[in-house]
């Protein structure tokens, strides 16, 4: 049942009922049951074309794909170039250090729906002082939103035989820690992280199906740990994005970064072939809410955008077209239809 359970965390909803929530919580933070059918479907055995697919070279390959093929068809694409200020007729940007105004009849609009809203599109609050916008990064708070996630990317010395492409290791030795374990999810909490601090964490290594992914004789995993999202500070919309940015990381120091990584490694040496892990990593990158904030324009720095409750699902969620500017319309999974075909 908890492993059925665990791609609730995608759309940001957790699996148990919340008794202090009208209707158990379906509204705001709490899934279906009938959510876990979609991961119970492709673990059952008379599946043939079970498990998730990805593509050889990474999600990057799709990316750089479309890039290809855009190109292809006459699209320019302008890199180191930075939206700041959207209007009904174009939109302000910063290329080079310079500042520039690209006129646009619409404009489709990938930056997170509550980021965008508040930190891109003009409105009576956000004018036009000058012809140089300044960039900043604020959202709007007033939505439900997923968990955040706290990701560790180890390159390491050692094949680690032991892991599977996917693989998700639970809490839950008892009901008690089984929904303890969701606290991120359900009420945006941090958890002190000590050692019997029941948490779930996802782990991928890409070489099992793409051995380009490694060199030979070691491999490359991520650690996705959910963990509760940015705390908006409006004092921090007045400031330069990357002033903001940076407090905004303070949020996730490296105190608590640390203990995360600790408490990770503690569970991966449950299987013996990882014991001593930490010894075999020879590069880490760490990705926190404010570094996927920063990176990818999301608001609340979470990576699976708003929640899917029913309140926010289907046409309950935002639309993708502004109600600001007429011509404007968002993509991404904060605006309908959201994360993953079967939801729609």
């Amino acid at each position: 049942k908890a492993l059925a359970s665990f791609q609730d965390l995608y759309v940001g909803l957790e699996p148990y009922r919340n008794d202090d929530e009208i209707f158990g919580g379906v509204l705001r933070k709490t899934a279906p049951a009938v959510f876990g059918l979609l991961a119970a479907l492709e673990l059952h055995p008379t599946n043939e074309k079970a498990g998730v697919f990805a593509p050889v070279g990474g999600f990057r390959a799709v990316s750089r794909a479309f890039a290809r093929l855009s190109e292809a068809c006459g699209v320019q694409i302008c890199c180191n170039t930075t939206v700041t200020q959207i209007e009904n007729d174009g939109v302000h940007i910063i290329a080079n250090g310079k500042s520039d105004f690209i006129q646009a009849d619409r404009i489709v609009v990938n930056a997170d729906l509550p980021f965008a809203t508040e930190s891109l599109l003009v409105s009576d609050t956000r004018t036009i002082a000058n012809d140089n916008p300044q960039d900043n990064f604020d959202w709007d708070d007033s939505f439900d939103f997923s968990s955040g996630v706290v990701a560790f990317h180890w390159s390491v010395n050692i094949p680690c035989h032991d892991l599977n492409t996917h693989n998700v290791f639970l809490s839950a030795s008892s009901k008690k820690d089984a929904v303890k374990s969701w606290g991120a999810v359900r009420e945006n909490v941090r958890s002190d992280m000590t050692d019997d601090t029941p948490f779930n964490f996802y782990v991928h290594r890409a070489s099992k199906t793409d051995p380009a992914a490694a060199p030979k004789g070691c491999d490359s995993i991520m650690v996705l740990v959910p963990t509760e999202t940015l705390e908006r500070r409006k004092e921090y919309a007045k400031l330069a994005r990357d002033e903001a940015i940076e407090r905004y990381k303070g949020q996730f120091d490296d105190v608590y970064v640390a203990k995360i990584r600790k408490a990770v490694l503690n569970r991966l040496s449950a299987v013996e072939s990882l014991q001593g892990l930490e010894n075999n990593i020879v590069n880490e990158v760490i990705d926190t809410p404010a570094t996927y904030g920063y990176y990818y324009n999301l608001a609340a720095g979470t990576p699976f955008a708003l929640s899917h409750g029913f309140s926010q699902l289907s046409l309950t969620r935002p639309s993708p077209r502004s109600k600001r500017l007429e011509n404007t319309f968002f993509v991404g999974a904060s605006t309908r239809p959201g994360n993953g075909v079967p939801l729609v």
